[in-house]
């Protein structure tokens, strides 16, 4: 049907799109746990640090704001602003991460470091899943964004899962897979699929606990507790609104796990 396949393909909203596995799409906020992770372990912030939040971040030029703006959250540590998502925080520790120990403020020094921590979760390579899949990009630009997974951060759903499911069992980042035997045609077994880890990320379990507990307040807080509430499991998860290019709106991103004390399945 010709008349209606042009209107797929000219669908503004691309139905066609496999969106798991070939819509790249900035992070957002839902990136704040790499930020977390380099922060803590690099030691430019601890749990018992409280960061200002003014509503504005004045350090840089072009002084980028909170969500909340032009409210405030005040003075908190880092698994509150994991909670409340605070932009200003996660600024502050993307500035840092690109201060070098004299004082000076280097670029690429922070985007390397921040890099680095994106890495471990694999968030440099596809996802392993057996389909065709866009290439992941870790930002090269602006630390001070990309902290909040802005810059030019770009990833598929299928890396993002990935990332959630490290962040779930703290530290195994598995090569997703869609298979899990091949057979000929009479149902004889020809190849079985076993599970392949892509990297193991050793952070400390203060860290760990830090990114967890603010995860869990994610979704059982007084921000979105009432969305979950009746749920008979325990979710942990972290949300995240994204500004892509000037062509499209900000989108909406939720990642997750459950159930928190024992997971079995991201999100």
């Amino acid at each position: 049907d010709d008349e209606y396949y042009s209107k797929l393909i000219s669908d503004k909203t691309s139905p066609c799109l496999n969106r798991c596995t070939q819509s790249s799409t900035a992070p957002g906020s839902t990136f704040k746990m790499v930020t977390a992770a380099a922060g803590l372990t690099e030691g430019v912030v601890s749990n018992s640090d409280r960061i200002n939040c003014k509503g504005i971040y004045d350090t840089i030029p072009l002084s980028p704001k909170c969500s909340v703006y032009p409210g405030r959250h005040g003075r908190i540590n880092i698994t509150k602003a994991l909670e409340v998502s605070c932009n200003i925080f996660f600024f502050e520790v993307g500035h840092r991460l690109g201060t070098r120990s004299d004082g000076t403020y280097d670029e690429e020094y922070g985007l390397k470091r921040l890099g680095k921590y994106a890495a471990m979760f694999g968030l440099d390579k596809t996802s392993g899943i057996e389909l065709d899949e866009n290439a992941p990009h870790i930002s090269n630009q602006d630390v001070v964004r990309s902290a909040i997974g802005q810059g030019n951060n770009s990833y598929t759903p299928a890396q993002l899962s990935r990332y959630v499911t490290t962040i779930a069992n703290s530290g195994t980042c598995y090569d997703l897979s869609i298979l899990d035997k091949q057979t000929d045609s009479e149902g004889k077994t020809v190849k079985k699929y076993k599970k392949s880890v892509c990297n193991e990320v050793e952070l400390d379990s203060s860290v760990w606990n830090q990114i967890h507990e603010g995860m869990y307040q994610v979704v059982h807080g007084e921000a979105h507790g009432s969305i979950f509430k009746s749920l008979h499991t325990e979710v942990a998860g972290k949300t995240g609104t994204a500004e892509e290019d000037k062509t499209r709106a900000a989108h909406a991103l939720f990642v997750s796990y459950a159930p928190y004390e024992n997971p079995e399945i991201s999100v």
